[in-house]
């Protein structure tokens, strides 16, 4: 019987807090599992205090609070549907009135889901454009002026679709695009005050049941292996404390926006 591919196995590296984002606090959108996670906890291993927000996993949200709080740092949980844009509106001022203040904005909430180009299909078109487009439109200008008063920085988690669209998930790509769009004209708009800037994941999180589809991932990749959500993490934490970068989107993807 043939041997699953095994991840390889990453050092452990030395927790090392960043003077940038020391004792600061910083709001994750749909931040209690997977890549959301990663990027808390590399947010409180860089100094942050964080705020999780969360829909339907408020349990694991509760229990990635705790980690947090373990490493030293504050922590909150916000529960609501991004897609309802009273809740979208609210959750900065939220995350501030429960943390103190608002120095980091990471929207990485989204909604994914295949699309059948045929269907004509206008609830997945809504669903995706809710939660990845409007929700990052309407979460970045509530937190604006808070981010303006700290000089701070949003950093949204967009995607490879975005440049280079899937036909199986046309809806979700337009999403993603009109992310990149917004991550563009903030820029300009919140300029110099507020940063703001993008990560575009590629292959991150493989799946455990298709052995098939890893592989083929792995060839789409310069570097011929999967990514893991701790490199998204490491991205964001860099978009946030990088002083002299704004409306970049950073490819975390391992060279596959190089190949088409």
């Amino acid at each position: 019987m043939p041997r699953r591919p095994t991840r390889p196995v990453r050092p452990v590296r030395p927790v090392r807090p960043d003077p940038a984002l020391l004792r600061r606090v910083a709001l994750v959108t749909g931040g209690a599992r997977r890549v959301g996670r990663a990027i808390v906890l590399a947010l409180a291993d860089a100094g942050a205090d964080v705020a999780i927000h969360a829909h339907r996993s408020g349990r694991e949200a509760a229990a990635l609070a705790r980690a947090v709080r373990a490493r030293g740092r504050r922590a909150a949980v916000l529960t609501g549907d991004l897609a309802d844009p009273v809740v979208a509106r609210a959750l900065p001022l939220g995350a501030a009135d429960v943390l103190g203040r608002l120095d980091v904005l990471v929207h990485n909430a989204a909604v994914f889901a295949p699309t059948d180009p045929r269907s004509a299909d206008a609830a997945a078109w809504d669903a995706m454009m809710d939660v990845n487009a409007r929700a990052a439109w309407l979460l970045t200008s509530s937190a604006a002026p808070l981010l303006e008063r700290r000089r701070g920085a949003v950093v949204h988690v967009a995607c490879a679709s975005a440049a280079s669209p899937w036909a199986g998930f046309l809806p979700y790509s337009a999403s993603k695009a009109a992310l990149v769009a917004l991550v563009k004209g903030f820029a300009k708009a919140l300029a110099p005050a507020v940063r703001v800037n993008a990560v575009a994941p590629g292959p991150v999180l493989a799946p455990d049941d298709d052995d098939r589809w890893r592989a083929s991932a792995v060839a789409t990749t310069l570097l011929r292996r999967w990514g893991a959500p701790s490199d998204v993490a490491d991205a964001v934490v860099f978009l946030a404390t990088a002083p002299f970068v704004t409306g970049a989107v950073l490819p975390v993807d391992g060279g596959r926006h190089l190949r088409g």
